[in-house]
């Protein structure tokens, strides 16, 4: 709950006027800002690798429906087999009815040279329901318009939001450990003076934490979140590329894409440049 509220009210106060509403239905709704749990060594419970499922029993019919719709893409059977059969990392899969219709990554792992490790993702138990705000996710809400049964639609939508935090955990695995692990630690400090000066955003404090991320705190999580957003998309292209659709979902991913995230298009450009089929114009 605490954290919930550092990522609402940061983002009430980046967020220009006429965005504060969609922001907040966001971060209720699927995940905001967080802060990495950090850890330089593993633990002895820590010990194993490969991809570690908790998932409680009466969970675990829908988790399966949610897992045979992401195999059903080469592109999800790849990317889990990569962290399956990865004996240098242990990624743990998390389904939990604390969070609902969202998801979230973190509990990084370091070792010692600042290889990651570990992570961990962790899945409401209503994943297959509600459609993240097209700010932050225009590839995940353009799934709205889906057309096909309301069951196999929920199930899309639920390995959508899986690839999604599949891309945190690669995104993170790429990045210098070091760096990644002062970033969130000058994040979390900014977040803290924040929450206690008021929500003055040009304290001193904060404008020189600021200067020592290179840009606003804000600013990198979106930029996460578009880097999920496009490991979402790799999967929706290699899903719904197998029927009629496809020209309309791709119509829809680009034109959020264009209205909301337009200083990050290029990576979705590239997606989408990479996957057309002839004949598509969207």
């Amino acid at each position: 709950m605490k954290l919930q509220k550092i990522s609402f009210l940061f983002l009430l106060a980046c967020l220009s006027a006429p965005t504060v509403a969609r922001a907040q239905f966001l971060v209720g709704f699927y995940h905001g800002p967080t802060t990495s749990v950090l850890r330089s060594t593993l633990t002895k419970t820590d010990s194993d690798f490969g991809i570690k499922e908790i998932v409680p029993r009466e969970y675990q019919a829908r988790y399966d429906k949610w897992k045979q719709e992401l195999f059903s893409t080469e592109f999800g059977r790849k990317q889990w087999e990569a962290y399956a059969t990865n004996q240098n990392f242990l990624l743990k899969i998390v389904v939990t009815g604390d969070k609902k219709f969202g998801a979230g990554t973190g509990d990084f792992k370091w070792d010692n040279s600042g290889r990651l490790v570990g992570a961990t993702i962790t899945l409401g138990k209503n994943i297959d329901k509600g459609f993240p705000d097209p700010v932050y996710y225009p590839v995940m809400n353009s799934l709205f318009d889906l057309s096909g049964p309301l069951d196999t639609k929920g199930n899309i939508l639920a390995s959508a939001k899986i690839a999604h935090e599949f891309g945190h955990v690669d995104l993170t695995a790429r990045a210098n450990g070091t760096a990644f692990q002062l970033e969130d630690n000058l994040m979390s400090a900014y977040y803290k003076i924040f929450l206690n000066n008021g929500y003055d955003t040009a304290d001193p404090r904060l404008v020189k934490l600021a200067g020592e991320l290179g840009r606003q705190p804000m600013e990198i999580w979106e930029d996460r979140e578009y880097w999920g957003e496009a490991n979402a998309m790799r999967y929706i292209v290699s899903r719904i590329n197998k029927d009629g659709s496809f020209c309309s979902m791709l119509g829809n991913i680009m034109r959020n894409v264009t209205s909301y995230a337009r200083p990050y298009e290029a990576r979705f450009d590239l997606i989408a440049g990479s996957n057309v089929p002839a004949g598509c114009r969207y």
